[in-house]
């Protein structure tokens, strides 16, 4: 496909390792990594593959489906990272689990500001957090673990 179009091209939203980026990283395949941190081996294994992408001129566009703490991983990751495209933000922070995650980062001008506080930047109350409904949006997908007991997409 490369050798087909001009279109900018991403990949990796579901890729669970740096090893799953390797052809498309080593063969200029993507302009783009879609890094989920979720998936991918979180923020270090992120970073493994944020440096392999810089050496090929392939920017990051960071999935982040999820709720304000994935995305303040994101941000984390891309606050350390050179070769940043953009970030993928569910919604605005602040408006998804506010009670459970009081102080989420900062929207100023369509940029997300960094946190001040120690870590994420962020406070997870756990309480809060239990009080929340559930709430399926979709069918009930199944919960996958690997064999080391960590959880895998499905």
């Amino acid at each position: 496909m490369r050798q087909q179009t001009r279109v900018p091209l991403a990949a990796g939203e579901q890729f669970a390792s740096k090893w799953e980026f390797r052809q498309f990283i080593d063969e200029d395949l993507i302009d783009y990594a879609r890094i989920d941190l979720c998936i991918a081996g979180g923020i270090s294994e992120a970073r493994k593959i944020a440096g392999w992408c810089e050496t090929h001129y392939i920017k990051l566009a960071t999935h982040n489906p999820l709720g304000p703490i994935s995305s303040a991983a994101c941000l984390h990751l891309n606050l350390a990272t050179s070769n940043v495209g953009v970030m993928e933000q569910p919604q605005l922070p602040g408006k998804s689990m506010s009670n459970a995650v009081p102080g989420q980062m900062t929207w100023e001008d369509g940029y997300l500001l960094p946190p001040t506080a120690p870590g994420l930047g962020i406070v997870f109350d756990r309480e809060a957090a239990r009080r929340l409904p559930y709430k399926p949006s979709g069918p009930v997908r199944p919960i996958l673990h690997r064999d080391d007991g960590s959880f895998t997409n499905w």
